[in-house]
């Protein structure tokens, strides 16, 4: 029965290869697709138990690739949206800035830490500690081994170096504060999310 099988099965299925691929090439672009949906017909009908039943071999391969196509389709634009539905459930911020924006940002935070970059070294230090890393007097103070009055006197010291430098190298303080909420337009005032 095998050899019988195998017989019908290249006189009266395989041999509509060409007008198969001929057919779904109207429905399909890619070549990969059209091979693989023309194999996975050819399986199916290889597969059916009494293949004399078939009336129309051709008809029924046709119709087994065109369902087949169908389904290749329908499951490609339904990934697609999916992908599409499923970004809103990422959290991802939309309201990036545009890209003059984010250089214009990246430029001033680039000359505020050149600001704090000329700054005197235990000057530098005091005021990255309180305004970058958080610190309160008290924990610099005890870090550095000086009074918590000078810690004050320092950062104070820092802050206003640092707006000279920005003026100097023309960065006016307001600008450069709304530029970097504007790079960041997803974060509050507290610095969250």
């Amino acid at each position: 029965m095998s050899s019988d099988r195998h017989t019908w099965f290249l006189d009266q299925v395989l041999c509509h290869r060409a007008m198969l691929r001929g057919y779904l090439r109207k429905h399909l672009s890619s070549d990969e697709d059209i091979d693989d949906v023309m194999q996975e017909a050819f399986l199916r009908i290889y597969a059916i138990q009494d293949p004399a039943a078939i009336d129309s071999p051709q008809a029924l391969l046709i119709t087994i690739a065109h369902n087949l196509a169908i389904e290749l389709i329908r499951r490609r634009a339904s990934r697609a949206t999916d992908a599409v539905a499923d970004f809103d459930a990422l959290g991802v911020c939309m309201e990036a800035p545009q890209m003059d924006e984010w250089i214009d940002a990246q430029r001033r935070f680039d000359a505020f830490c050149a600001a704090v970059g000329s700054l005197p070294p235990v000057c530098q230090r005091v005021f990255v500690l309180r305004k970058v890393y958080k610190l309160s007097q008290a924990e610099i103070s005890a870090m550095l081994g000086i009074s918590q009055s000078t810690v004050e006197k320092h950062v104070v010291k820092g802050l206003l170096r640092c707006r000279d430098h920005l003026r100097e190298h023309g960065h006016d303080d307001a600008a450069h504060a709304r530029s970097i909420d504007a790079a960041f337009p997803c974060r509050d005032k507290r610095g969250g999310r």
